[in-house]
């Protein structure tokens, strides 16, 4: 798989981390969660979208 193959996938798995980041803020008391999970969600859903959108403008 080259480069331009690894857009599509991270960018899926990149909307799917700032869905459960936002839903993690949203039902955190339910779930029993910690702000700093929902914090770290949130880091790494940033760090991905950052990688995707280098990937996006290098290759396109």
């Amino acid at each position: 798989m080259d480069i331009a193959g690894l857009i599509k996938p991270l960018g899926i798995v990149t909307y799917g981390l700032v869905l459960v980041a936002l839903l993690s803020g949203l039902f955190r008391a339910k779930l029993g969660l910690k702000l700093s999970h929902h914090k770290r969600l949130a880091l790494l859903a940033m760090i991905l979208a950052t990688i995707h959108g280098a990937l996006v403008l290098i290759v396109y």
